[in-house]
């Protein structure tokens, strides 16, 4: 098999780690995480908002030399900076999401910054601009088996019904959105 790269990317707390383990599991897969590398290569912190600052063209040289023949799924929130054969952007109701950060005791801030950036599709926005073939999958109610199984299924062709535009955050929570961005709860 030549190689196949497939990156899940989406905002923190939508499940990329759990359901590339199970497809890196079901499919033999190699699994670069991001986070991994990251922390591996030591990044730059900004102090103030507890995050690396990542250097996108060092980080694809990093990637790079991860890669190996067969299937590699590249995982993480920055995945989808890299040329993928597949990009895969999980998707999360912002309320499920706010609750999965908090339950991470993540800051304020922090939930409120990535809950905002769910609502747009800053994430898919960012994958259709780097990548060529992108699906989104909702994994608000779905357990990440069944994440797995999905992707499975759009590495087959037969996920059609999961390209982009089925899930818009904005109309519905509009009025989160306008609370987040004023710093309001």
């Amino acid at each position: 098999m030549d190689r196949v790269v497939i990156g899940i990317t989406g905002t923190p707390g939508t499940g990329k780690s759990e359901v590339s383990k199970i497809l890196a599991k079901k499919t033999g897969a190699k699994i670069i995480s991001i986070s991994a590398l990251v922390k591996r290569e030591k990044f730059p912190e900004d102090k103030k908002r507890k995050t690396k600052i990542v250097s996108i063209l060092r980080l694809r040289k990093i990637v790079k030399a991860q890669l190996t023949n067969g299937l590699n799924i590249i995982e993480g929130h920055l995945a989808h900076f890299y040329p993928c054969d597949i990009s895969i952007v999980l998707r999360t109701n912002p309320i499920e999401l706010k609750k999965r950060l908090k339950n991470r005791k993540w800051p304020k801030e922090k939930i409120n910054e990535n809950v905002e950036a769910e609502i747009i599709g800053e994430i898919l926005i960012e994958a259709l601009e780097n990548q060529k073939n992108v699906f989104e999958i909702d994994t608000s109610k779905a357990k990440p088996e069944g994440v797995a199984v999905t992707i499975l299924k759009i590495l087959k062709g037969n996920g059609l019904q999961y390209k982009v535009g089925r899930i818009d955050w904005t109309k519905r929570y509009a009025r989160v959105l306008i609370n987040v961005s004023a710093g309001k709860p």
